[in-house]
C-alpha cells in the first residue's frame, strides 16, 4: 500500500532483515490487527478506542528487553564469608591499616522446626 509507512525500507530484502527489523514488524502488524478487530466490532470508535489503547500500553508498559545477560564464569569457588570471613589488606583498601573480619558463629533458626498436627 502507498499510503503505509511500516519503518522498512522499501529496497530492504527479506534476506538482509535483522533481528529488531522483525520484532518491529511483527509489533506494527499487531497494533495493525488490535485496531482492526476494534473497528469490525465498534466501527470508528472501536479503532480509536483500541488505538488509545494501543498508545497507552506503549507509555505505561516497559519495553520487554530479549537480550541475553552476559554471565562471568570465574575459574575458581567463590569465596564463602560466612565460613571463612574477609581478610582485606590495606592497598586493597586504599588505606593505611589492614582490616580483618572474623566468620559470625552460626546462629540457631528463628523459627522452630515444623510441628506435627496432632492426630486426635
Amino acid at each position: 500500500m502507498a499510503g503505509d509507512d511500516d519503518g522498512v525500507e522499501e529496497g530492504a530484502e527479506a534476506g538482509s532483515a535483522t533481528e529488531d527489523d522483525v520484532r518491529a514488524r511483527n509489533r506494527l502488524a499487531r497494533d495493525r490487527s488490535m485496531v482492526e478487530h476494534g473497528r469490525r466490532i465498534a466501527g470508528a470508535p472501536g479503532a480509536m478506542m483500541a488505538g488509545a489503547m494501543i498508545a497507552l500500553r506503549d507509555i505505561y508498559e516497559a519495553p520487554k528487553d530479549d537480550q541475553i545477560v552476559a554471565v562471568s564464569e570465574s575459574p575458581d569457588e567463590p569465596h564463602d564469608v560466612d565460613r571463612d570471613g574477609v581478610n582485606l589488606s590495606a592497598d586493597q583498601l586504599g588505606g593505611a591499616d589492614d582490616v580483618t573480619v572474623d566468620a559470625q558463629p552460626r546462629r540457631q533458626p528463628i523459627m522452630p522446626a515444623r510441628r506435627r498436627a496432632r492426630r486426635r
